[in-house]
């Protein structure tokens, strides 16, 4: 026995090959690269995992298209790649131009202009009298006055004849009878200030109203009003003034003035507030909408729409969309995990799973967009609604795939998280967005049927017939009835889900093999008959093969009772002890001519013995098996004693007087983490230990199988399971019932056949062998 020293005195050759099999060696050889954390590349990948969805759903980039020059033929079909609401400039102007020439020339009109003028005329005549007999002022400043109060110049060979006239009165009765002829009537200075058509608003000045006038011929100018007055002359009451009848047409034709005026300030001020309140006109380009198709003629239509589109493309800024989507899938990112660690029922997703279903959702996005552009094309090929292409992409795909990879609860965000994704990429509404996820909960329920690969187009099925199922009714809902669009919107509904169904097929044994994951199909397929290793241990090893196989019935049943996975404990049973093909010989359950441990020293069979848990490593991980069967390898002995062993390093130190370390004759473990694993240790215990029985009842298979489990769990090797005592009670009557019906159960006694004449005189003899139980010795765990 080799030694070196160390710390603590000697290392035996067995601690050596226990340490190198201790449980961080066993866990680093069974937990692939995916459980160990690496901060270094996580968080980097991470952001790049997150920046390459950014640039896949909101890529960058002005997306300007060149505007082809007119009248020639367009070599490639130009279509919008997303909505885009532009303003259209030319249309707001055209419409506000109009809404200003809507507003009619604004007139001020004050009806007492020639009320005024014939009480000025009156004031004036009355006080002209009164100075003239007052006397107080001579001629010249008399004149001066009148003409001052008359608003009007005259001479003063006219003052002197008016000034005389017996009746003064009559001259401002004469005078305002040519005004009174424009008392009623609108007068303008000039005609040219009216305008040719549509009429004029008139706002009277002393009532403070407003209301329009089509018909301008009712409005007069200031030459129509005098030539009414001169035309009116022969019919003036001039009494005592018929003497300056000449000077008093003058003086009415001098006082007469507008009284119906253009108001330009108010009227441009109504104009810009027509042209204010004149909405922007939007085109809006809908994605997908081709504005020319290949072979087509360029117009100045044309040109216009490509113009506009680049226009709208240019108001954004070309990487704010793509920052902002991926700051908010940052942000979704981080709420699930925190939803996941801090929720209700928190739930620990591992490096591996969080890498997987991130894995996932970049590929299903990449084929739903792929898939989206596909199907708009062979839309416009076949004439259909580009719209119909939006109902293509497998967004479903991602939740069928993470729940069978993962678990129900990331497959459910994922696939919301995708849909609203994907919604936003096509530029589709709410009512698109329900369509997905309708998908998405249709494919998250099928997929917790999915065990056999078949079952995957059941799935493919359910989603496509789900969603179109709900095509109809999101179309009333969405206001757009059931429209010709409807027939192609649900063929790529149906589309949709046989992507599903296929992808899902094509890609899953792909992600299983990179990722080294056990889902329920894999293990189905490693279960079989013909898997080629499970051959060459019933081969090589065809007692171990048994011993598996019995392992198996007892732990699926153990697993059925509390409900853990079935199918799992089964594989999980059979590849346990795969390292034994590599030396079959040294255990007991293939030995047929004794024991080779009987001619060894106790440690190295110990040594033998735990080399079978790194062969069984190597050959799983060569395989590429999976974590479950690599679990079980290293797990199902747990820390468990080699009593056979460790019994003979006893009785030997005895005769020698060494000292023999129980530790160095356990398994380096680890105990087992899971429950699946925890029933495995305790079915191999069980099924070796009642297998040395000779012909036990029920109640002695029972008694076993409860000191089995008793012992197992007084030695601590449950004690990182989280099976509960109710668990192992389950477990316990589950092995009970297997082994007293299914191994030790009665047999019917056959009698012996009729004695038959020997053959060539050989003498009679009779066989019984196969009817006797063999012993069998207790084998090394």
């Amino acid at each position: 026995m080799s030694t070196e020293s160390g710390d603590r005195g000697p290392i035996s050759e067995l601690e050596r090959a226990r340490r190198l099999l201790s449980a961080n060696a066993i866990r680093a050889l069974a937990a692939d690269r995916w459980q160990r954390r690496r901060a270094w590349l996580d968080w980097p990948a991470l952001a790049g995992f997150v920046v390459l969805l950014a640039v896949l759903f909101a890529p960058p980039g002005s997306g300007v298209i060149p505007v082809p020059p007119r009248d020639s033929i367009a070599t490639e079909t130009v279509r919008a790649e997303r909505d885009v609401l532009v303003e259209d400039r030319r249309v707001t102007e055209l419409r506000r131009r109009q809404a200003a020439q809507s507003v009619r020339p604004i007139f001020n009109y004050d009806p007492e202009v020639y009320f005024e003028l014939g009480d000025r005329v009156s004031r004036a005549v009355t006080a002209m009298a009164e100075r003239a007999e007052a006397g107080t002022l001579d001629p010249g400043e008399r004149r001066a006055a009148f003409a001052k109060d008359l608003g009007q110049p005259i001479n003063a060979a006219i003052f002197s004849l008016v000034e005389e006239l017996d009746r003064p009165t009559d001259l401002a009765v004469a005078i305002n009878f040519f005004l009174n002829i424009a008392l009623d009537r609108m007068v303008v200075a000039d005609r040219a200030e009216l305008p040719e058509t549509g009429g004029i608003q008139v706002l009277n000045l002393v009532r403070d109203t407003s209301r329009p006038l089509h018909d301008l011929g009712a409005v007069l100018d200031l030459k129509q009003v005098q030539r009414l007055m001169r035309a009116r002359a022969g019919d003036a009451p001039y009494g005592a003034a018929r003497i300056v009848r000449t000077w008093v047409l003058d003086t009415a034709l001098g006082l007469a003035r507008p009284n119906l005026e253009p108001d330009p300030v108010t009227t441009e001020e109504r104009r810009r507030e027509a042209r204010a309140a004149v909405e922007p006109a939007y085109l809006r380009i809908a994605s997908g909408e081709v504005l020319i198709r290949e072979g087509d003629r360029v117009t100045a239509a044309v040109q216009e729409r490509i113009r506009m589109l680049n226009k709208g493309v240019e108001d954004r800024t070309p990487w704010a969309e793509t920052v902002a989507f991926a700051l908010l899938l940052a942000g979704l990112i981080a709420l699930c995990g925190f939803f996941f660690r801090y929720g209700r029922q928190p739930f620990r997703l591992g490096r591996k799973e969080g890498w997987l279903a991130l894995t996932v959702v970049l590929l299903v996005a990449v084929l739903s967009i792929g898939t989206f552009y596909a199907g708009r094309g062979l839309a416009e090929g076949m004439s259909f609604k580009v719209g119909a292409a939006a109902y293509l992409p497998p967004v479903a795909l991602a939740t069928v795939l993470i729940s069978i990879l993962v678990d129900s609860r990331t497959s459910l965000l994922a696939g919301l998280a995708l849909a609203i994704a994907v919604t936003y990429r096509v530029d589709g509404d709410l009512w698109l967005m329900t369509y997905f996820i309708v998908g998405v909960l249709t494919g998250g329920v099928a997929a917790r049927w999915c065990r056999r690969r078949s079952d995957l187009l059941k799935a493919g099925v359910a989603v496509g017939g789900a969603q179109a199922l709900a095509i109809p009714l999101l179309f009333v809902l969405g206001g757009g009835g059931l429209e010709a669009g409807l027939v192609p919107a649900i063929v790529s509904a149906i589309a949709s889900g046989a992507l599903t169904a296929i992808c899902a097929t094509g890609l899953l044994p792909v992600i299983e093999y990179l990722f080294d994951e056990a889902t329920d199909m894999r293990l189905l397929e490693q279960a079989s008959a013909d898997n080629p290793l499970l051959k060459q241990l019933a081969l090589r090893s065809p007692g171990t093969y048994y011993h598996s196989v019995m392992i198996g019935n007892l732990a699926e049943a153990a697993a059925d009772a509390v409900g853990a996975n079935a199918l799992q404990c089964r594989v999980m049973a059979l590849y346990h002890d795969v390292g034994k093909m590599r030396r079959p010989s040294y255990f007991a359950e293939n030995q047929r001519d004794g024991n080779i441990h009987d001619r060894l020293p106790p440690e190295l069979s110990a040594r033998i013995v735990f080399a079978h848990v790194k062969d069984g490593v190597d050959i799983a991980r060569k395989h590429r098996l999976g974590r479950p069967i690599l679990d079980a390898i290293t797990q199902h002995q747990g820390t468990t004693l080699l009593r056979v062993f460790h019994g003979k390093a006893l009785e030997r130190a005895r005769e020698t007087g060494a000292t023999v370390d129980e530790a160095e004759f356990r398994y380096p473990g680890p105990k087992p983490t899971t429950r699946e694993s925890g029933i495995l240790l305790l079915a191999d215990s069980v099924e070796a230990t009642t297998r040395a029985l000779k012909s036990p009842s029920p109640v002695e298979v029972g008694a076993e199988v409860r000191r089995v489990i008793r012992d197992k769990v007084a030695d601590g090797q449950l004690d990182d399971c989280p099976l509960t005592l109710a668990d192992l009670a389950r477990i316990e009557a589950a092995f009970t019932r297997v082994l007293t019906l299914g191994v030790y159960h009665s047999r019917i006694e056959y009698p012996p056949p009729p004695a038959m004449a020997p053959h060539h005189d050989e003498p009679e003899t009779e066989d019984r062998s196969s009817d006797r139980v063999p012993s069998v010795v207790r084998r090394p765990h």
